[in-house]
C-alpha cells in the first residue's frame, strides 16, 4: 500500500524557498522584512498544491494518506508569524520600528526665511507652538528666521524641506503673523526631536508673543518699539548698555533677585505660594516697554 505523508513535501519546499529568499536578500540587498513578507505565503501555496496533487493522482484504493503533523505544525507556526508580521506592516508598526532603529540623532539647520518687503508693516505677532524661541531686535530692515532641529533623522532624511514645513508666515495689513508648527514625527516613536528657532525683527516693529508655556529668550538690544509677551514659560531677557526699556510684569510666578520696583504679590488661589501681581524694572531711559503677563519666571541677564 502506498502511503502519502501530507506536509513533508510542503515543509521541504518551504525551506528551499526560504533559503532562496535569504540568498536573494543578501545579494540584492532587500529589506529583510520584505523577504519575510514575500516568503511566508508560499507555504500555503505549496501545501495547497500538495493536497491537490494527492487528490488528483493518488486518491485510489491502494493509497493511504497520513499527515506529517510536525511539518504541518511547523507550517502553521510560520504562517501565524507571517500573518502577525503582515498585520504589523498594515498598521505601520513594522515600518515605524524599522525607521526608529535605523534613525540617527542629528542636529539639522532649519530652512532660512527672510522678509525684505516690510513697507507698511508695523507689527509682528508670534505663536511659538510647542518650542522655545529666541527673539532679537536688529537694526536691519530685514526680518529673518532660522534655527536648528535636533532629533531622529531616518534614511529618508529630515522631513522639513521648506519654511512652510515648520512655520506659517502670513502678511495681512500692517501685521506679519508667524505660527510655528510641530515638526512631523512618527506616531510610535519615543523621541520626536526639538526645534530651536531664532527670529530677528527690525527694532522699530512692535511685537506680540504667545509663548504657550515655552521658555523664551528675549534680546531687545536697542529696540525702538514695544513688545508684549503672554503665557510664557521661563523668560531670559538679555539687556545691554544700549537697551532703553521698562519691563512691566503682571500675574507671573517668579522674579529674579534684581532691582524690581512696585512689587505687589497675592496669594495663589490653588497653591501655597505667592504670585507677582505686578512689578517693574527700568533699563536706560526706559523709553520703550516690554509687557510680560502670565509667565512662569523672569530672569534678567
Amino acid at each position: 500500500m502506498r502511503t502519502w505523508r501530507v506536509g513533508s513535501f510542503s515543509m521541504g519546499g518551504a525551506l528551499v524557498f526560504l533559503g532562496v529568499f535569504l540568498l536573494l536578500q543578501q545579494v540584492l540587498d532587500w529589506d529583510p522584512a520584505v523577504a519575510l513578507l514575500s516568503w511566508w505565503p508560499v507555504l500555503f501555496i505549496i501545501l495547497g498544491i500538495e493536497i491537490l496533487v494527492y487528490l488528483s493522482f493518488f486518491n485510489k484504493e491502494n493509497s493511504h494518506v497520513k499527515y506529517d503533523f510536525m511539518s504541518i505544525i511547523f507550517i502553521g507556526f510560520i504562517g501565524t508569524v507571517g500573518l502577525g508580521v503582515a498585520l504589523l506592516q498594515t498598521v505601520g508598526l513594522l515600518d515605524a520600528a524599522n525607521q526608529y532603529i535605523s534613525a540617527d540623532v542629528k542636529t539639522v539647520d532649519l530652512p532660512k526665511y527672510e522678509e525684505t518687503m516690510l513697507d507698511g508693516i508695523t507689527r509682528v505677532q508670534v505663536d511659538t507652538g510647542p518650542y522655545p524661541v529666541t527673539i532679537e531686535s536688529t537694526p536691519s530692515k530685514t526680518m529673518t528666521m532660522f534655527g536648528t532641529y535636533r532629533g531622529n533623522v531616518d534614511k529618508k532624511g529630515f522631513p522639513v524641506k521648506e519654511v512652510s514645513d515648520y512655520a506659517l508666515v502670513e502678511k495681512h495689513g500692517d501685521t506679519i503673523y508667524i505660527r510655528f508648527k510641530e515638526i512631523p514625527y512618527k506616531r510610535y516613536s519615543s523621541f520626536s526631536g526639538q526645534m530651536e528657532p531664532t527670529l530677528l525683527i527690525p527694532e522699530n516693529m512692535n511685537l506680540e508673543v504667545n509663548g504657550k508655556g515655552n521658555s523664551l529668550a528675549l534680546k531687545p538690544r536697542n529696540m525702538q518699539s514695544d513688545w508684549e509677551v503672554v503665557n510664557g514659560g521661563y523668560l531670559d531677557i538679555m539687556v545691554s548698555k544700549e537697551t532703553n526699556v521698562t519691563l512691566e510684569v503682571q500675574d507671573s510666578r517668579n522674579l529674579d533677585d534684581g532691582k524690581w520696583k512696585n512689587i505687589q504679590k497675592v496669594q495663589n488661589e490653588y497653591e501655597d505660594e505667592e504670585t507677582v501681581k505686578s512689578a517693574s524694572r527700568t533699563f536706560g531711559s526706559g523709553k520703550h516697554t516690554i509687557f510680560i503677563k502670565n509667565a512662569d519666571g523672569v530672569h534678567i541677564k
